[in-house]
């Protein structure tokens, strides 16, 4: 049972999906809406600053319906909107099928009420987004990510340049729908190029499009799902949605600088934590090249410090700060550990504590991995000196 949805906008989608004639069961749906954050309760059309409808993407083997949403729908929704989500299977799944039932659902939330509507989709959810938009008066704007439905550069070679022409043609398509594409560095799907020819076939039409290019820190297909991407894109998605982003000034205050310098988030959780570092009998190299305090970032948006407070021999001690997360549960924390260095590596493996490596790289970075204790995840990151 779907609760918390305003006007039953996605109540009426799932009966037509569903519906079934006198006397037979309905048919499981292929293709349905649903709350995109169930655990905040929708706002509706007159209190919302708009709704949002996410579209996720189509993979070869597994159902992409049950891929989290990503942190930024998320925090769409602490700003003020009501979110939602476009499922399908992937046996239901095709561009024109799927581009016109998101129009349907987003005509839906535009009759019920709401002010804004954005769709945002990754992947082949981005395009089925943009084939959406060419109907006009869909919606307000659309946040393209990573857009691609023709495969990568390894398991599709002969369709992926599709990834660009046609991407093309659907920009050409589309009416007066202000668009956001994203292009991320290090994508297999991105046959390369295609931010500034966007650009350039946008650049004809009144109204203001966003094209965000290889930002900085965020790698790969996914990268829209990550933590780092709300941190510093969530507010300007906001922006764009109900058309703040107007101007080359606007852009310029459209990336946060999250991550790039502490923030006062980044507390030592009562420990007394400091900076620098107490320097006992120990080799110079050592002392020179591990003292002081170390910061970076990890992908799921969680600030890092480490502050190296003493070394004695291969013995070091340092206090290991982590910011809070986009979770509510996730608080800031201070722990000190006590690890070694030896053969170029910095190792913290307490009994009690997730595991820490950190290895000095040619370019004076600290190169740094947290493992949990029982081996199921890992997080990597870059530490940059404190001045």
């Amino acid at each position: 049972m779907m609760r918390g949805l305003a006007g039953g906008v996605v109540a009426a989608i799932l009966m037509t999906s569903a519906s079934g004639t006198a006397g037979t069961p309905a048919a499981k749906p292929t293709m349905w809406i649903e709350p995109a954050t169930p655990e905040q309760p929708a706002l509706g059309p007159r209190r919302a600053v708009g709704a949002v409808i996410w579209v996720h993407g189509l993979s070869l083997n597994d159902e992409d319906s049950r891929a989290p949403t990503p942190p930024y729908v998320k925090s769409l929704g602490e700003q003020g909107w009501d979110t939602f989500r476009l499922n399908r299977l992937r046996e239901a799944d095709s561009l024109e099928g799927t581009g016109a039932r998101l129009a349907k659902a987003a005509r839906d939330l535009r009759a019920q009420g709401y002010k804004s509507i954005g769709i945002a989709g990754q992947s082949f959810g981005a395009f089925a987004a943009l084939v959406a938009a060419s109907e006009d008066g869909v919606a307000d704007a659309v946040i393209a990510t990573a857009p691609a439905a023709y495969g990568s550069f390894t398991d599709s070679f002969a369709t992926w340049r599709a990834n660009s022409t046609e991407l093309y043609r659907l920009l050409r398509r589309v009416g007066s729908t202000r668009l956001m594409m994203v292009f991320f560095h290090g994508d297999g799907y991105d046959p390369g190029g295609r931010g500034d020819m966007s650009r350039v076939i946008l650049s004809g039409r009144a109204v203001h499009d966003l094209i965000i290019d290889q930002p900085a820190d965020l790698i790969g297909h996914s990268a829209a799902s990550s933590g780092l991407f709300a941190r510093r894109f969530a507010g300007c998605i906001g922006r764009f949605i109900v058309g703040e982003i107007r101007t080359p000034a606007d852009e310029a205050t459209c990336e946060t600088s999250w991550g790039r310098r502490p923030s006062a988030d980044l507390g030592d959780g009562g420990t007394g934590a400091r900076f620098g570092a107490t320097l006992a009998a120990t080799k110079p190299a050592v002392s020179a090249d591990l003292a002081g305090s170390w910061y970076g970032f990890y992908r799921n948006g969680r600030e890092v410090m480490l502050n190296v407070e003493r070394l004695d021999g291969e013995r070091v001690v340092a206090s290991y700060l982590l910011g809070s997360g986009l979770m509510a549960q996730e608080q800031p924390e201070a722990t000190r550990r006590v690890g070694s260095f030896a053969n170029g590596e910095l190792v913290f493996d307490e009994p009690a504590l997730n595991p820490l490596r950190f290895r000095i790289r040619a370019d004076g970075t600290l190169a740094g991995t947290w493992q949990a204790r029982d081996g199921g995840a890992t997080l990597d990151t870059v530490l940059k000196r404190m001045p």
